[in-house]
């Protein structure tokens, strides 16, 4: 059995005082890390799928690894559109030879784990490149241990017009190439535990050809996703929350929580702490 937290869209500022979505993102992720350390159970790791940083500077990254260097578990990152992948790469990995693209293979409990860099040259949409096609489908044979799959931009169309259509927005959402991405994973269906994706600040669990399509909610703030909405609405009553997935011989299961915002008087001492650092 494999158990991991599913976390994205953090959204790290180049100062501690920096809010987007209405909300301090420092506070909130250093509230997260909180609540992940008091979980009364064990896990293997923590899975954040991108957009660490609102806006890829250094210190936004040093703001974030102070805070997540808190956690008591591995954790894992795939870039976002927000997110500068030799940054993160530095910074978060502590890779003295960084990468332009950085895509990523780990096993744990017998289960393979690949996560891609699927920023694309069109922001904020996503593109994977032949290349990490190809990578991705040296793994995705019919034979093989249970295999999960993480990017940042959606594979698969999610019946919001603002985010499903190429033309509702001036930029695109989805991952461009989506059917040749899903076309390199169905070999591998019979294996597939998942697909996990952040970028739309709500979390999703879709089925689709057999496999199942599972994102976040964000960190800082919520997006409204109802059918027929056209552009993207800020669900401000909304609390930030997490994922937590377990893989076993069976199944895959996906337990959305929420968790409630940070009281500013509590981890102010904290936000002046990351500010030193």
């Amino acid at each position: 059995m494999v158990r991991f937290l599913h976390i994205s869209d953090s959204h790290i500022g180049p100062d501690p005082a920096f809010q987007t979505c209405g909300h301090n993102p420092l506070r909130e992720l250093s509230e997260l890390v909180r609540v992940i350390n008091a979980l009364p159970f064990p896990f293997d790791f923590v899975l954040h799928t991108g957009d660490v940083a609102d806006e890829s500077s250094e210190v936004s990254y040093k703001l974030a690894a102070s805070v997540l260097a808190n956690l008591k578990a591995p954790i894992h990152y795939v870039p976002g559109n927000h997110d500068c992948s030799v940054g993160m790469q530095r910074t978060l990995l502590a890779s003295k030879e960084p990468l332009g693209r950085i895509d990523q293979f780990f096993a744990v409990g017998g289960v393979q784990f690949l996560l891609l860099d699927s920023r694309g040259a069109i922001q904020p949409g996503g593109e994977l490149t032949q290349s990490q096609l190809e990578w991705l489908a040296a793994f995705c044979t019919a034979d093989g241990p249970p295999l999960v799959i993480a990017l940042h931009h959606p594979p698969i169309t999610l019946d919001v017009p603002w985010l499903d259509s190429d033309t509702a927005m001036t930029v695109p959402m989805l991952l461009s190439n989506r059917g040749a991405f899903v076309d390199t994973i169905m070999p591998a269906r019979s294996r597939l535990r998942g697909v996990f994706f952040g970028h739309v600040h709500r979390a999703f669990q879709v089925v689709e050809s057999g496999i199942l399509f599972s994102s976040a909610p964000s960190i800082v703030g919520q997006l409204k996703t109802w059918p027929e909405l056209t552009e993207p609405v800020l669900a401000a009553e909304e609390a930030p929350g997490y994922c937590l997935v377990t893989i076993d011989e069976q199944r895959t299961i996906v337990q959305q929580y929420s968790f409630a915002r940070a009281a500013s008087a509590r981890v102010a001492s904290e936000l002046q702490t990351c500010s030193t650092q």
